[in-house]
């Protein structure tokens, strides 16, 4: 009847605890959604969350699977209380030797629980480029390069070498385990012998065969419950490790870091200031800035140029407020942007970035980015100012269109261009005070870069405009030009003045002027 009520009681709780385990999976994502940008460049910080994301990975992991093993304690307890009365009343020695056996089991299973704990973090490690190698196997964007230049050895070397590094830990884990386990051998044959020993001995003195018999079914189901038992706490202990890491990441102090000021009136362009910024990233060594300052006053366009790995999405990443500086202010219409609240102050930007990342939503919604009061007029206004309404209007579905096939087979996938070309229209849709375009032509054509080019001044009217490209024929639509190397800013002024210095400006304008040639002026 105990069993039944039981197992009813379990029937019935087991969407539950599942409902359980997607809460905390919601509250997970939620928190990812929240921290700090500088946690989601940092491979470390996954690499050791990754064991507190064990703990909703699947029903019999962590919280749920807890719960699952909690309920198979009541009756595996009772049945032990019963048989142990039941042998100990015959002899206390069997019941003492099967204790043993069990405290013995326990204690190897233990140790070899917080060892594997240990390792866990090399594990996910590995783990971790694993699945990255088995996802872009999978990944459709990635075939072309993958056959065009033979990247499949590649690939596979890769991947296996990270499975030779995965079973390398593993085997370390087991070792350890198959070493601890001659303990458990000696104290589970020391068992068998006491109890057969005592058996046989009672036997002798008179005990009948029957009950010989029956001793020894009842020390066996003894021993397998008890080994049920102990194998459900230490399961129970060792998944409350991974449980214990999930709310701690629930608690961390994660989130982005901001004041309580509230973002400027959107018609308001900003003033913007670097004083004395000094930066470099977590875990690295090499500064991106050092001492660097630079003035930009409102409604003021401006140009930042520079070779690769100059700092210029640098820039844009602490000016944004998704990195802070080590030292140094940055200021916005005078107040230090650690004064405004993080949500505030992404509203002020509209940004386009050279690495456009598309989601699988329908087109109104990316450019929306939002899934209700989408105003259609403004994006369809926003699509012909991009050049993508006619592209979209043949579209059966038009701006409802689902981007990409991931969810919808149906969907559509624009080229590179055209992906740029939304992530612009994303950013007008938006508005903001300050219009940021990081590289927003590398995958245009010359003749919807001069589209682009040409609309630059209506696209950013009203607004503090900082326009970042190696080429370096935008920076004629700009009031003045920032030309930033390996620690800060190295030339500034407008073109005029910057041709005359005849530094590294003119030198790399000059040599892109052989290449983009309109009417004998470089452009």
């Amino acid at each position: 009847m105990f069993s039944f009520i039981n197992d009813l009681l379990y029937h019935f709780a087991y969407p539950k605890l599942t409902a359980l385990r997607i809460n905390y999976l919601g509250d997970q994502v939620v928190k990812l959604l929240n921290i700090d940008y500088k946690y989601m460049e940092s491979a470390t910080f996954f690499e050791e969350r990754n064991m507190a994301f064990e703990a909703t990975s699947s029903n019999n992991n962590g919280v749920e699977g807890i719960y699952h093993k909690l309920f198979e304690l009541p009756k595996l307890t009772l049945l032990i209380l019963v048989l142990s009365v039941f042998i100990g009343l015959r002899s206390p020695f069997i019941l003492l030797a099967i204790i043993i056996n069990i405290a013995a089991t326990s204690f190897v299973a233990i140790i070899v629980q917080k060892y594997e704990y240990k390792y866990k973090e090399k594990l996910s490690k590995h783990q971790r480029k694993v699945d990255y190698y088995g996802k872009t196997s999978k990944d459709f964007a990635y075939g072309k390069d993958v056959r065009l230049y033979d990247l499949k050895n590649r690939i596979l070397d890769n991947f296996n070498m990270e499975i030779q590094g995965y079973v390398d830990v593993f085997k370390l884990i087991k070792n350890k385990e198959y070493a601890l386990g001659f303990i458990t051998l000696l104290t589970l044959l020391a068992s068998d012998i006491a109890t057969y020993g005592i058996l046989t001995y009672l036997t002798v003195k008179g005990m009948p065969i029957a009950d010989f018999s029956m001793y020894i079914i009842a020390t066996s189901t003894l021993s397998l419950n008890m080994t049920s038992l102990s194998e459900n706490i230490t399961y129970i202990m060792r998944e409350f490790l991974y449980v214990r890491d999930l709310f701690k990441f629930f608690d961390d102090d994660l989130g982005e870091k901001g004041g309580e000021r509230l973002a400027l009136p959107s018609n308001l362009p900003l003033d913007i200031e670097f004083d004395h910024v000094t930066f470099k990233y977590p875990e690295t060594d090499n500064y991106i800035y050092e001492d660097f300052s630079l003035k930009i006053p409102a409604g003021q366009k401006l140009a930042l140029v520079g070779i690769n790995g100059a700092g210029k999405t640098t820039f844009v990443k602490l000016l944004t407020g998704l990195f802070t500086p080590d030292s140094g202010r940055i200021l916005i219409n005078g107040h230090d942007i650690s004064e405004y609240k993080k949500s505030e102050l992404f509203k002020m930007f509209a940004a386009v970035f050279q690495e456009v990342n598309i989601m699988a939503f329908t087109i109104a919604e990316n450019i929306a980015c939002s899934l209700e009061n989408i105003d259609y007029d403004k994006v369809d206004k926003v699509l012909k100012q991009v050049g993508l309404y006619d592209k979209v209007q043949e579209l059966e579905k038009g701006v409802n269109t689902m981007m990409l096939k991931i969810i919808d087979e149906e969907g559509t996938v624009f080229s590179g261009g055209e992906s740029q070309k939304l992530a612009i229209a994303r950013a007008l849709y938006k508005g903001g005070n300050c219009v940021i375009m990081d590289e927003p032509t590398a995958a245009l054509d010359a003749l919807a870069e001069a589209e682009i080019y040409s609309e630059f001044d209506t696209l950013t009217e009203g607004k503090t405009a900082i326009y970042i490209s190696h080429r370096l024929a935008s920076t004629k639509f700009c009031d003045m030009i920032a030309l930033i190397d390996g620690t800060g800013l190295r030339e500034y002024g407008t073109h005029d003045e910057l041709m005359k210095l005849g530094g590294e400006y003119h030198k790399m304008f000059v040599i892109q002027g052989k290449y983009y040639q309109e009417g004998g002026d470089v452009a």
